[in-house]
């Protein structure tokens, strides 16, 4: 007889990978239960989602959605949830998946006690040095701003640009002018 609990987490994990296009395996280890629901609320804020859930629940949840064409991206976390060991987080996120990544590589940073495993971004698998990574980057908001600031006022920046070279070429004279001395 199956355990309904185990039923109902397993169907609630294979409802969201179905319907995901970009989520990561995270683990978490002698991490406080304070410490969680705190990670909890910063990633709701940015549309994003944690679940903490059995890894053999897991494998056998994307065992069976991987066999579709539809869901042929978790394919490469098949073969890389088969040795899950330590504890494991679903990590969903939300349209604009760098806010989520950001919120969750910050809080890795204080806590390290939990960090990335594995994950899919767009259809696409990452590892973990990978994700790191790609947290690190700016939000797309961020750079959206960059961008329009930076064409907001270009004839600035090109005055910049050239006079820094001009400025840069003096330095090294003067440091030139010094040693000589």
């Amino acid at each position: 007889m199956v355990n309904t609990n185990k039923q109902t987490q397993f169907d609630k994990i294979t409802s969201f990978l179905k319907n995901s296009s970009s989520f990561a395996l995270i683990k978490f280890e002698k991490t406080t239960h304070t410490s969680l629901e705190s990670l909890r609320r910063q990633l709701k804020k940015n549309d994003a989602k944690l679940m903490v859930i059995k890894n053999t629940i897991l494998q056998k949840a994307i065992n069976i959605l991987s066999s579709s064409k539809e869901n042929a991206h978790l394919r490469d976390i098949q073969k890389q949830t088969r040795n899950l060991k330590e504890n494991t987080g679903l990590l969903g996120f939300g349209k604009d998946w760098s806010l989520g990544m950001n919120t969750f590589f910050a809080f890795s940073k204080a806590d390290k006690t939990v960090g990335f495993k594995i994950g899919v971004l767009d259809k696409q698998t990452y590892g973990e040095e990978n994700l790191v990574r790609i947290a690190q980057l700016p939000s797309r908001g961020q750079l959206v701003g960059k961008m329009l600031s930076g064409m907001k006022s270009p004839s600035s920046h090109f005055v910049n640009a050239l006079k820094f070279n001009m400025q840069k070429f003096v330095y090294i004279l003067n440091a030139k002018a010094k040693q000589t001395n």
